[in-house]
């Protein structure tokens, strides 16, 4: 290069020092480009540029500073120096290397620098290295600090320690604690202490951490770790070596940390050792699981539990901790070698044969060998004395050669042996001294709760000996049975269930199979029926085919009410076994329980069939034929419960010739029980066939009446009483005594005595049950004791027993309504209400108070509301008492309320099915007055046959008199609506003081039954005592005598009384009908019109309109043809167009006169089917089936001539409608016939 263009080299570089020191970097850009074209290998030109792309171009600048240091020779110190603000991460660390050789003076800031970034993942191993090398250099003055740097990265990212740097980390980390504040140490100590004991460097570790609790004396973690490394190091063989670094006791450390962290798990453990050391073994336990619960899986805690368990001798709870720590050691052989089951001491034995420890463990192998029986395997063990004599020698040579020893093995053995040879206070007594040695071995005290049991019988002493048993063994499986039953004797159900639940704790699922059984029995005796189905399903689920199992869950369901369950139970262990009498026995009392009482009964008779003399299948199929009788009886249906109770007696008959049965208090309150009932029923059915042998008759078997059959109920309970008094027995036997004198009267006063000495035992044995104050209330109510004063003070301390007892109130409303207290007997019928708002007594009694102050509505509204319970005789009588006033009185009837009872709500039906039950209750106890209201109501049913029948039978009861006359009276009305004028006249003449009603009616009976002259006799003498005076009678008789006349005088006399009759003020339309027809017969105009115009008045009213169309229409028919008799009739249904029966009256025109009229087909179809439906447009317009039926032919005939099939329906309605109906038939027969033709061409 020229001089020249050396100097305008410079200048160049100068001014692009000039540019950039002046921040104009993008003009130094271009600047520094033609140098570099001036002289493309300038490292100065390449450094230049790097300067200019600082701020610009990182990267732009990075490759122009790394090209000047490849250019410059030697150190490139200002280019790495620019290199290191603008170089990628991953090239610094190499960088501040170099820079840190090359400026010494600045080497500290770039160590600095580089420990700083090595807080970048991606560099950090590099900064590490680095560091870690300079550190292994010769130290200098900047040594201490690239120790610290080194050791922060080392604390930051927790690099592996290479076996040569553990002196290096060690130096590092101690550099790093002189040169940290408080909280800088704590976290160096936390890594550094944690990983001292990694390299199981204990000496320094427990060196560092006394440090760290002098330096932070409130900070858990070094005594943490001071603990740490006793707890799982204190058996080692270098023990001393370490422990000699500790400046204190480690207990001291220990306690510290427990004032620092009361749960700390390591101080615990630390104290659970000494006290283990000590022989503390109990204090130990408490102190490891307290531990425990802080860490759950802590190894250490875990086998210091085991040797805990094994030393208070709960081997089971220690073997499942040896489990689970899968560690095969001659203690889980020992633990394996207490159990009974064969494959667990096999595996006890495998486990000492692995290990190779068979001569340090002979007495594990001989109870091994023992409890599997191989004797010659136990003989070749060279045993020690005691073990000897406990598994080899018989128990007196045992005893014999360990005599004299007074070692806990050699005790306990003797008080083993002499249980076993019944030497219980022997046994107790040696028992005693071993307890003293060990007095932490729950064994011993598992064999003096059993010797405290067998020898002194002292529960008590026993109970605690089991307590304390089960405190260091929760496993002891025979204490835990015994402390069990002992609970359960002494009522302490609570405990129980805490026991089991405890035992339960340290079971596993499958190990717990007996006590979840055992605990479900316990909470189904406790009535905690969730729990126990819980329990139960839990043994099931793991020994399915277990049936006790399935029987107590069975029994579960049942006691909590899921009867359905319950039975799917049952059935399900007949799978297993179908001929289970248990579960057979179960689903009957379960289905009788939930008064399925046919399934019930067959079901015990299949189980019957099985074991006919079953005691308890005999009892439960007479229960549930009592109580399919009950239900029986409360529908009334007397003749079929009647019939069960008899089937409950041969039942509870076959139970009296079983061993033992007289002494069973149930069979005879049970049989007791039915002849009370039965008894109750109508006195026709109050009779039971019973063994003559039960009933002190000579005849195989007794007929008994209902008399005998209430004596016979007393002496049964009084038999009952004798094998066991209660209260409940008592109060049966009064009531049976009462009611004795009830259906007895003539023994009433002998009865009530009776019954008030048995009622006041059963107060006596039960003073605070209401239902004995009010039996002996009621008692003392019957007329033949009268004792109103008494009745009053019991019925008010039944109701002070008991506020609801609605039975009590009611009664005590009777009394007060029999002394005449209305108010005070409406309030107590009122609360009774309130009480049981179904009472049917309750509302009874305040019909009758209605009654007694004469409020009839009311009265009458109370009678119809008890018709909605079960039938009560006296709800019965006085309902239809009041529904017949109602029907029978105008001003009643009018009043809107009683018409609503009787037309829409049907008060009438319900009044006669009352009626009806009372009468076949009451049987030969039913009133005259039952009778009228039965006849009464029945007619207006329409039941005439019933009616007659009632009346028949009131007639017979009822005294002479008005009351008689007038059932007599409505009895030959009666018979003369029935056709049979006879008994008619049989029963008028029965009236003793006949009135006008009864001897019309004689005069009718005569006529029907075809004694005119003696008719026309009674006529004629009633209408000389009514003419004149009555000419609504007197008109009556004259068109009655006028018919007589017509039928044996002839036409003229006839119209001669017709003639009379008309004459009268009030002419009854039945003359007039009377005397028109008489006109048309007889063709006779003059009368004819003089009708009409009378009828004239009754033409425009629609009850009269039928009978005057239909003379009318036939006089006009007569007279001037068919067209205007139908002008005049379609005219009349213009008129009437509502009128069934008007229009069934031209309808039977059209079809007499009109039929064969093709033209008319139509018309007259439409006008039938109108007819057929006009009838049923109102509910009040009720139609008679007769009269339903011949509409219907009538619409069926209409029809035929346009549509053959449905004339065929209508005919076929009509005869199902009145079968007896020949027309009808005749009819379906010429239909059939034509359609059959119809169909064949």
């Amino acid at each position: 290069m020229s001089a020249t263009a050396s100097k305008e080299v410079k200048a160049l570089i100068k001014d692009i020092r000039d540019t950039i020191k002046m921040g104009k970097h993008a003009e130094a850009i271009p600047k520094c480009q033609r140098l570099l074209k001036m002289e493309p290998k300038s490292a100065m030109g390449y450094l230049l540029l790097g300067a200019a792309y600082q701020n610009l171009d990182k990267a732009e600048a990075a490759r122009s500073l790394r090209k000047s240091i490849e250019l410059t020779e030697g150190p490139a110190t200002a280019a790495l120096q620019g290199l290191a603000n603008c170089a990628p991460s991953e090239e610094l660390p190499a960088i501040y290397d170099q820079l840190a050789e090359l400026i010494p003076e600045k080497a500290l800031d770039y160590w600095e620098k580089l420990a700083t970034l090595a807080s970048d993942t991606n560099v950090t191993p590099a900064c590490f290295s680095l560091l870690k090398k300079k550190a292994k250099e010769q130290p200098d003055c900047n040594f201490a600090k690239i120790q610290e740097y080194l050791g922060r990265i080392w604390l930051a990212h927790d690099f592996e320690i290479a076996s040569d740097d553990k002196e290096l980390y060690v130096n590092t980390m101690e550099a790093l604690l002189n040169n940290s504040d408080t909280c800088g140490k704590r976290a160096v100590y936390k890594r550094f202490l944690k990983r001292l004991y990694k390299q199981k460097d204990y000496a320094a570790c427990l060196h560092h951490a006394c440090k760290m609790t002098n330096s932070h004396p409130n900070d858990v973690y070094g005594y943490e770790w001071i603990c740490k490394t006793y707890c799982e190091n204190y058996d080692q063989l270098n023990e001393d070596i370490w422990l000699s670094k500790l400046e204190q006791p480690v207990q001291v450390y220990a306690e510290k940390l427990l004032q620092l962290n009361p749960a700390s798990n390591l101080a615990l453990l630390i104290k659970a050792l000494d006290q283990y050391a000590a022989g503390q073994f109990v204090s130990a336990r408490q102190q490891v699981l307290q531990a425990r619960q802080s860490q759950p899986t802590y190894k250490v805690t875990l086998v210091l539990l085991a040797r805990i368990h094994m030393e208070l001798g709960a081997f089971r709870l220690a073997q499942q901790i040896w489990l689970d720590l899968s560690q095969e050691n001659e203690a889980l052989a020992e633990c394996l070698s207490h159990e009974k089951d064969p494959a667990k001491l096999r595996e006890a034995i495998r486990i000492l044969k692995s290990l190779g420890k068979i001569q340090s463990n002979t007495t594990t192998l001989a109870r091994c060998y023992y409890k599997l029986g191989d004797l010659d395997l136990l003989n070749e063990l060279p045993l020690d004395k005691i073990s000897r004599a406990e598994f080899i020698l018989s128990p007196a040579e045992a005893l014999q050669s360990i005599a004299g020893d007074e070692s806990f093995g050699a005790l306990f053995l003797c008080g083993k042996l002499n249980l076993y040879l019944k030497n219980y206070q022997d046994a107790l007594n040696w028992i005693l001294k071993a307890t003293r040695l060990r007095p932490h071995f729950s064994k011993c005290f598992e064999y003096l709760g059993k010797l405290y049991t067998l020898a002194t019988e002292d529960s008590p002493r026993a109970r605690k000996c089991y307590e304390k048993c089960i405190s260091l063994n929760a496993l002891a499986e025979e204490a835990v049975d015994a402390l069990s039953y002992i609970y359960q004797e002494m009522g302490e159900e609570d405990l129980n269930e805490t026991l089991l639940l405890n035992t339960l704790r340290h079971l596993s699922t499958n190990e717990s199979i007996r006590l979840q059984y055992k605990l479900g029995l316990h909470f189904l005796h406790v009535k905690k029926w969730d729990n126990a189905i819980q329990c139960f399903r839990i043994a099931i689920k793991h020994d399915s085919q277990c049936i006790v199992y399935w029987e107590s869950l069975g029994d579960a369901y049942t006691a909590r009410g899921s009867y359905n369950s319950a039975i799917r139970v049952f059935q399900k262990i007949l799978e297993f076994s179908p001929e289970n009498g248990f579960a057979l026995l179960q689903i009957a009392s379960i289905k009788a329980t939930i008064r399925m009482y046919t399934e019930a009964i067959e079901d015990f008779n299949t189980l019957l069939k099985i074991n006919p003399h079953f005691l308890p299948g005999l009892r439960g199929v007479a229960e549930a034929h009592i109580g399919l009788a009950n239900s029986l009886k409360i529908q009334n249906l007397y003749g079929r419960a009647k019939h069960h109770w008899q089937l409950a007696i041969e039942h509870l008959q076959s139970a009296f010739h079983q061993p033992g049965a007289l002494d069973m208090v149930w069979l005879w309150r049970l049989m007791a029980s039915v002849f009370f009932q039965t008894a109750q029923l109508p006195i026709s059915l109050a009779n039971l066939e019973v063994a003559g042998s039960l009933a002190r008759r000579e005849e195989p078997v007794a007929h008994l009446s209902r008399k005998e059959l209430l004596l016979l109920a007393q002496r049964f309970y009084l038999c009952a009483l004798k094998l066991r008094q209660n209260t409940h027995l008592w109060y049966e036997l009064s009531l049976t005594s009462y009611f004795s004198a009830l259906y007895i009267p003539e023994d009433a006063r002998s009865h009530l005595e009776m019954a008030a000495k048995v009622c006041k035992m059963a107060l006596k044995e039960r003073g605070n049950r209401w239902q004995n104050w009010n039996l002996l209330g009621v008692i003392n109510m019957h007329a033949s004791c009268e004792n109103l004063p008494l009745a009053q003070h019991c019925f008010i301390q039944a109701v002070e027993l008991e506020r609801k007892c609605f039975t009590a109130w009611a009664n005590l409303g009777i009394l007060y309504l029999k002394i005449s207290e209305i108010r005070l007997a409406n309030e107590a019928f009122t609360r009774a209400q309130q009480a049981c708002p179904t009472y049917a007594n309750a509302w009874i009694g305040q019909a009758m108070v209605a009654e007694t102050i004469g409020d009839r509505e009311e009265a009458f509204d109370l009678f119809r509301h008890c018709q909605q319970f079960d039938y009560h005789p006296e709800a019965a009588l006085g309902f239809a008492h009041w529904v017949c006033e109602v029907l029978s009185d105008p001003k009643s009837w009018n009043k809107p309320h009683n018409r609503r009872a009787i037309e829409h709500m049907y008060a009438d039906v319900y009044a006669l099915d009352a009626i009806n039950w009372y009468v076949q209750n009451e049987e030969a106890d039913t009133c005259a007055a039952a009778f009228t209201f039965q006849g009464f109501l029945c007619v207006r049913k329409n039941l005439y046959r019933q009616a007659v029948e009632a009346f028949s039978r009131a007639c017979i009861l009822c005294e002479p008199g008005t009351d008689r006359d007038k059932l007599y009276t409505n009895l030959g009305y009666l018979y003369l609506k029935l056709n049979e004028p006879d008994k008619a006249v049989n029963a008028l003449n029965s009236v003793t003081h006949a009135t006008f009603k009864p001897i019309i009616g004689l005069a009718l009976a005569y006529f029907r039954s075809g004694q005119l002259q003696e008719s026309y006799s009674i006529y004629n003498s009633i209408l000389r005592s009514v003419e004149g005076q009555d000419d609504d009678k007197a008109s009556t008789i004259l068109v009655a005598m006028a018919s007589m006349i017509y039928a044996f005088q002839g036409e003229a006399d006839t119209k001669t009384l017709l003639y009379q009759c008309v004459l009268l003020k009030k002419v009854p339309i039945q003359a007039l009908y009377s005397s028109f027809a008489l006109g048309i017969l007889h063709e006779d105009d003059e009368l004819s019109q003089m009708m009409m115009a009378e009828l004239r008045e009754y033409a425009f009213k629609e009850e009269f309109c039928e009978d005057v169309s239909f003379l009318t229409a036939h006089y006009i028919l007569k007279n001037t043809g068919t067209r205007d008799a139908l002008r005049y009739l379609q005219g009349r249904v213009r008129m009437f167009p509502q009128s069934a029966e008007l229009r069934k009256l031209y309808l039977k025109f059209l079809l007499d006169y009109f039929i064969d009229d093709s033209s008319l087909n139509v018309a007259i179809s439409n006008v039938a089917m109108i007819a057929l439906k006009l009838g049923h447009t109102k509910l009040k317009h009720g139609i008679n089936a007769t009269e339903e039926a011949e509409t219907t032919i009538y619409a069926s005939q209409a029809v035929g001539v346009l549509d053959k099939s449905s004339s065929l329906k209508l005919v076929q309605r009509a005869i199902r409608l009145n079968p007896t109906n020949q027309h009808a038939r005749k009819l379906f027969a010429d239909i059939t016939v034509d359609l059959y033709h119809s169909d064949t061409q």
